[in-house]
């Protein structure tokens, strides 16, 4: 009986860290507007509105502001159909939402087609999904030579908390990383840390604490070596 309860408790405390290790092991994310356009479609042609998905749904917001045509909003990914929201004829404003599933890393097209002969339609479109990248350019690969540098920007953590990944895919060079934070209109320097002449496979993590955005610069320092990289900024917990 002894034996019986010890092997229950062992298997339910390891179920408990398996729930726990899974609720950590998921990627923390933010939400973010990843294309907002206002304008005003006539029955001369549809307004279309392309942006790349930046996670797995998205969710597309059309708020009628004026007009009485009906319309027709389509939503493409790939060029692939995937839904559709249909605004009536008549004056009434409303707002109407559609969310789409299996779409990350590709290209949405949102065609607001008006079908009415002499009416108008006005709107705002709003699309919204969830990432955990923070790079305003998502993550960046390239090689320097001697002396050039890049520079990646990031948007402001939704957690107040940031993960900056630079690794070394290539090369030997010795190369400094800085990193600054956004103070209005101007930066103020976080970091500075430096790549020692190493062989691929190092890599340097810099967790920042703040709600600002960030400025992130690796420089390779040397002169006749080349520096292989990936840089990349993520939500962190």
């Amino acid at each position: 009986m002894k034996n019986y309860i010890n092997r229950t408790l062992q298997t339910v405390a390891l179920a408990i860290v398996m729930v726990c290790f899974g609720l950590n092991a998921q990627a923390q994310t933010c939400t973010s507007t990843l294309k907002s356009r206002t304008g005003t479609v006539m029955a001369g042609g549809p307004a279309k509105i392309n942006f790349t998905a930046t996670s797995n749904s998205i969710k597309v917001t059309i708020d009628k502001t004026g007009g009485k045509a009906k319309t027709t909003v389509n939503i493409y990914a790939n060029g692939a159909f995937k839904d559709r929201i249909i605004f009536e004829n008549g004056r009434d404003t409303p707002k109407k939402s559609k969310t789409i599933t299996g779409v990350s890393g590709k290209n949405i097209r949102v065609d607001i087609v008006n079908q009415s002969v002499a009416n108008k339609f006005k709107y705002k479109m709003t699309a919204t999904g969830s990432t955990s990248n923070l790079s305003k350019t998502g993550k960046q690969t390239g090689k320097l030579m001697g002396q050039q540098k890049k520079t990646i920007y990031t948007n402001a953590s939704c957690t107040n908390k940031t993960k900056v990944i630079i690794k070394r895919t290539s090369g030997k060079a010795r190369g400094t990383v800085r990193v600054w934070k956004k103070n209005g209109n101007s930066w103020t320097e976080y970091s500075s840390d430096t790549f020692e002449r190493s062989q691929p496979g190092n890599q340097m993590v810099i967790n920042v604490n703040t709600s600002r955005e960030l400025k992130i610069e690796l420089k390779n320092v040397s002169v006749g070596n080349t520096f292989g990289y990936s840089m990349e900024a993520k939500v962190r917990n």
